[in-house]
């Protein structure tokens, strides 16, 4: 099998969407990790628009 065919049978199989979602999750993770009081600065309190 030549090369063109193996990237057509590649790209078919929806491998390569299937790394690019996997490694935003990744790097959406590692970014949280790194900033964890980013989630958290802007609590929900009692005033505030999602309680009322």
């Amino acid at each position: 099998m030549d090369e063109e065919r193996l990237w057509a049978l590649f790209f078919a199989t929806g491998l390569p969407q299937a790394y690019l979602a996997i490694r935003g999750v990744r790097e959406e993770r590692e970014a949280q990790a790194i900033l964890p009081e980013a989630r958290t600065a802007f609590r929900a309190g009692p005033l505030s628009a999602r309680e009322i």
